[in-house]
């Protein structure tokens, strides 16, 4: 994909090889004017011939300084059109990438995006772009005299093995620099991100310690690889001038021997500067150069370079039938099954409540139902279908999901309830929200649907935001939805809410899977299963599982919690 992209830039990196040629070309202006006005304008006392050359030069360096103009423009148009052609495949598989191991950081595959883009656009490549053309310069240099040659060639050699030498040295200590940082801001994002909880238990200090850790090995690395760097660079930089004025002390004692002239001396010094130049300013900008060579092979890793697989064919709407063929199951990247050898049935319409102690397994069976995480051994089916071969968007479009943690979206109430989709008419959002009962809480909101409910639903209670969740899984009349602890933040009234809500999914066919930790959830439960480490301890009608959980004469509900979240068989 990465390759496909920067292919796509073919023409307009070709037109910024071309750029690079002349402006290569008319950087050689400059020596030329003052090699003719040392050796012919004041040699032969001639102004007509000065005030020519001068026109002459001043038409070349406007010329040169519109080219130049257009090659920056060109290099910036080409980072723009590679991160317009990798935008949206690099949220796509960074998207991907983290629902598979949510020990990747999606962010910074982004932000990898963002450093490919600026170094694009950077002075670093117009120097690579130039080094091409430096056999030009040299070979203007043996047209002087060889000895100019010989000594740009000898300078040459010099730098360009200071410059491996550079690369040898520095670069792993820059890549491992750059992976602290990574790391650092890492966690640095994540403690803003849970700020008030982190505030609220007092960890604060500990977390900004861990961080300060994280960040001064990071800064421990840059330090060290700088100091290097800047060694590498003072002496790339102080050998260059060596090499000029040593060129100039050369070209006096050529003139000395009459076998070249001052003009030629001049001119030599300042060609000789321009075809290094390239070498040094790479040796300048190599930290640049390593942190987007890192950052374009995390992004060829990310993308891969091969095809992307075909699209499979589209399957009729979901109707709720809901298979487990001897599922086993845990979280992405890991090998340690959470769910064993799981099989039940679910026919469309039925309602289910998965009960069971805490750790049990229920929110990874709501996860891996939904495709959010993958099996390790056996087959979830919707329909008959694996639930892998749909399409995470397809898929996701036609259930209703209320996660244990609620997490709504920086916006809108009407923004969140329709999933963010723009087109949805407001007569689908307000039947989603009274589909959940929340309709008059909405309404009493400062600006209703339009209240901006700020990041990640900020000014919202927990209460709210769990029935404004409740409202988004409902927004479009899934076939299959599916509740983890949809009351663990409701009061008396959301809670009434909740069972209205219930009812009504159950009226229209819709299959519902609940994980409860309360009686009043699975009150319009057709079946309970009961999940106890991660293996099916017992399923059936809902009354007869209880009837086995709860003591005879222990039917109220202080006993029914208790039963159901310890999940254990008193009767049969």
């Amino acid at each position: 994909m990465v390759n496909e992209a920067l292919n796509a830039s073919r023409r307009t990196f070709i037109g910024l090889a071309i750029f690079s040629f002349f402006t290569s070309i008319l950087m050689l202006t400059g020596p030329l004017y003052m090699l003719q006005v040392y050796d012919r304008v004041l040699m032969s006392q001639s102004v007509p011939t000065l005030v020519a050359l001068t026109v002459l030069v001043a038409a070349l360096y406007l010329t040169l300084g519109v080219l130049e103009w257009c090659r920056n423009a060109l290099f910036s148009a080409a980072g723009s059109q590679l991160e317009g052609r990798l935008a949206a495949p690099v949220m796509e598989a960074a998207f991907e990438a983290q629902l598979k191991d949510p020990r990747v950081s999606g962010e910074q595959s982004v932000r990898d995006l963002r450093t490919v883009r600026r170094f694009i656009g950077s002075p670093t490549l117009p120097a690579v772009f130039d080094m091409p053309f430096t056999p030009l310069f040299f070979l203007v240099l043996f047209m002087l005299h060889w000895a100019y040659g010989l000594w740009a060639l000898a300078g040459g050699a010099v730098l360009v093995t200071l410059a491996i030498v550079n690369r040898i040295v520095n670069q792993k200590p820059l890549e491992e620099a750059e992976k602290e940082e990574r790391i650092a801001q890492h966690q640095a994002g994540e403690m803003l991100r849970q700020s008030q909880i982190v505030a609220a238990l007092g960890m604060a200090d500990r977390l900004r310690s861990r961080w300060k850790n994280s960040f001064d090995n990071s800064d421990a690395g840059m330090l060290r690889s700088g100091s290097r760097l800047a060694g590498f660079t003072s002496g790339t930089k102080a050998f260059r001038l060596l090499m000029q004025s040593g060129i100039l002390g050369l070209g006096a004692y050529l003139s000395i021997l009459e076998v070249s002239t001052p003009g030629a001396m001049i001119a030599a010094s300042i060609i000789m500067g321009r075809a290094i130049a390239p070498v040094e300013q790479t040796v300048g900008q190599w930290r640049n150069i390593v942190q987007s060579h890192s950052a374009w092979n995390s992004l060829s890793a990310l993308l891969g370079t091969g095809d992307k697989d075909d699209e499979p064919m589209e399957l009729p709407p979901i109707q709720g039938r809901v298979t487990f063929e001897n599922v086993s199951a845990g979280p992405p990247g890991s090998r340690t099954a959470v769910l064993k050898r799981i099989n039940f049935d679910l026919q469309p319409g039925e309602v289910l409540g998965l009960i069971g102690p805490s750790a049990g397994g229920k929110s990874t069976l709501a996860r891996v139902l939904i495709g959010l995480w993958p099996t390790l051994m056996g087959n979830v089916r919707i329909d008959g279908a694996d639930v892998a071969s749909y399409p995470t968007t397809v898929l996701g479009a036609q259930l209703g999901y209320l996660p244990q943690r609620v997490d709504l979206f920086t916006g809108t109430i009407r923004d969140n309830i329709s999933r963010f989709n723009m087109m949805a008419p407001p007569e689908a959002v307000i039947a989603a929200a009274q589909a959940a009962d929340c309709h008059d809480l909405i309404l009493h909101l400062p600006d209703g649907y339009d209240t901006d409910i700020g990041p990640s639903g900020a000014f919202l209670s927990d209460g709210q935001r769990q029935r404004v969740g409740l409202a988004r899984a409902l927004f479009g009349d899934p076939k299959l939805v599916v509740l983890d602890e949809p009351n663990s933040n409701l009061d008396s009234e959301g809670d009434a809410a909740l069972q209205n809500a219930i009812k009504r999914l159950k009226a229209r066919g819709a299959t519902v899977i609940i994980i409860a930790h309360r009686p009043n959830a699975i009150t319009h439960c057709d079946q309970l299963l009961l999940l106890h480490e991660g293996e099916v301890r017992m399923m059936g009608p809902r009354d007869e599982v209880l009837a086995k959980l709860v003591p005879a004469g222990n039917d109220n509900d202080e006993h029914r919690v208790a039963a159901i979240r310890r999940g254990e068989v008193q009767n049969g």
